[in-house]
């Protein structure tokens, strides 16, 4: 019984400390989290040196003001933020029934005049026919004089040649002087009818030339001459393309009543309500395009040295700290963000307290969860500034 009472537990606090890891075990664990913390502080410095952050960074895109080219009253317009539009997806309408019967009544106005014009061009059509047939029957008139004519000249050299012959011989008491009478008298007929014959192409020759002026066989023609008709034609032609162009013109002015989306986008903000008079140019939605946005990032001055265009960038948005967006450096600015204050420092008093300035420059997305972010979210970037030669991004 004694001897246990004198046995050791081995739970009391003197075992515990034999347990205990000996002083070269401390030491070994201790180098081994300096070394940790060596090799972390190396990675940071080399990150340091090899990269150039900035936390001034957020997403831009273009922003477009959808407006209306007229004044009117919204009839319709249903849109809400966040809606998705196409290019020439339907906006908003204006209220459009007096343009509507105006345009019936242009539409009209245009049909008018293209039958005018066919009608002018048939009335043409007819006359040049009618006009050719004239001008055929009335050279046909004249070749049949002409043709006449060489006949009677023939026939009067024939009677002059006889008559001469007849007269010698009579003169010599060859013939008698009846023969020689009957010989004259037909020469003088032949005269005769030559000049008659002269006449008549004379006259065959004056409804030719009448025809072409519309006037065929001494009478005018049932359509005026075909020169006048063509005036007429070129005067309809006009008259349709009048028309025409105000028919056009009240077409557009009723596109313009229906507003469509100028690109593809997401709406950000609704401006005006259905109902709501606007005025031209007055703003009614803004929207951006969601496959177009980049980064704005405000790098130091003493940074600004470093970056290239081309150079790869890891971005980080404070809204989704898990996603991962890569991008590259598109434009580097040269004037710093505090040149274009509203209120910029003139420093009248003479004191100077010297300020690192920062310089915007523009990062293009190269991959990443794009759709889950919108303008105005504020990023964190981190340049790579140790590529020697940036790719290049086209």
């Amino acid at each position: 019984m004694t001897n246990d009472t004198t046995m050791t537990d081995d739970t009391t606090p003197q075992a515990t400390d034999k347990r205990r890891l000996p002083p070269r075990g401390k030491w070994l664990i201790l180098a081994i989290l300096v070394v940790l913390c060596l090799i972390w502080l190396g990675f940071a410095i080399a990150h340091r040196v090899t990269h150039v952050s900035a936390q001034d960074a957020r997403v831009m895109a273009d922003q477009i003001t959808v407006s209306s080219r007229l004044d009117g009253r919204i009839t319709d317009f249903t849109l809400t933020e966040g809606d998705t539009l196409k290019q020439g997806d339907a906006v908003a309408s204006l209220y459009s029934k007096p343009d509507e019967r105006k345009m019936a009544s242009l539409e009209a106005n245009v049909a008018a005049q293209q039958a005018q014009l066919d009608y002018e061009k048939a009335r043409l059509a007819m006359a040049q026919k009618q006009l050719e047939g004239g001008m055929n029957l009335t050279h046909q008139d004249l070749e049949a004089s002409q043709a006449a004519e060489e006949a009677a000249q023939a026939r009067l050299t024939e009677a002059e040649r006889e008559f001469k012959r007849a007269d010698t011989l009579y003169k010599k008491k060859s013939v008698s002087e009846q023969r020689r009478d009957q010989d004259y008298y037909a020469y003088q007929a032949a005269k005769a009818e030559h000049a008659q014959a002269q006449q008549e192409v004379e006259v065959s020759q004056a409804l030719a030339d009448n025809a072409q002026v519309g006037f065929i066989n001494g009478s005018q023609m049932p359509l005026p001459n075909p020169d006048v008709l063509k005036k007429q034609v070129g005067i309809a032609e006009q008259n349709l393309a009048a028309a025409r162009a105000k028919r056009d013109e009240e077409r557009l002015r009723l596109d313009d009543l229906h507003i469509t989306s100028p690109s593809d986008g997401v709406i950000n903000k609704t401006l005006a309500d259905q109902g709501e008079y606007i005025s031209a140019g007055q703003p009614i939605l803004m929207m951006h395009d969601p496959d177009k946005l980049w980064v704005k990032a405000n790098v130091k001055e003493t940074d600004i040295g470093e970056l290239r265009q081309g150079q790869p960038v890891a971005i980080t948005v404070d809204a989704f700290p898990d996603a991962t967006f890569k991008g590259h450096v598109s434009v580097i600015g040269r004037a710093a963000t505090s040149q274009f204050a509203l209120l910029p420092d003139p420093n009248p008093s003479g004191n100077f307290t010297k300020i690192t300035q920062r310089l915007p420059v523009r990062i293009q997305f190269d991959d990443g969860p794009t759709e889950l972010i919108g303008p105005g979210m504020m990023v964190e970037v981190d340049i790579d500034v140790s590529d020697a030669e940036p790719r290049d991004h086209g």
